[in-house]
């Protein structure tokens, strides 16, 4: 089977039985990663109930059914897992910690919105300030 450049999604073949298998699974991985938010990016466990849609930053030292998958992006699927390579550059929400972050190439860098071709990048704070 033949997949996408940058997302990975599964291409339909010529003559292939049961489309809807392969249509469905990519459009699974499109909601998981168009506007990523990750629910954490520390977690080594993964949750016992899994929420499809629901997207995670495996870590390293994850285990169980995240065990090999460091690096990866797991996205909730029909009540197992997905796992996807972030790319980089790609942009995301994570939530656990409630700032922006991207990925370099080999890790998440929080509070970036944008990188150089050399890593070096923009990040976004927010300041607020009690006027008396």
């Amino acid at each position: 089977m033949s997949n996408t450049t940058q997302l990975g999604l599964p291409l339909v073949q010529a003559a292939q039985a049961q489309k809807h298998v392969t249509v469905n699974e990519a459009l699974m991985r499109l909601d998981g990663l168009v506007q990523l938010v990750l629910v954490s990016k520390t977690l080594t466990v993964p949750p016992v109930a899994v929420v499809d849609g629901s997207c995670y930053a495996v870590p390293v030292g994850a285990v169980n059914a995240w065990s090999g998958q460091e690096g990866a992006i797991a996205i909730g699927a029909n009540g197992g897992w997905d796992f996807v390579a972030p790319q980089r550059g790609w942009r995301a929400f994570v939530a656990d910690e409630g700032e922006a972050a991207v990925f370099d190439g080999a890790d998440w860098r929080d509070g970036f919105v944008t990188l150089s071709p050399h890593n070096a990048g923009m990040a976004m704070r927010v300041v607020e300030a009690d006027h008396v």
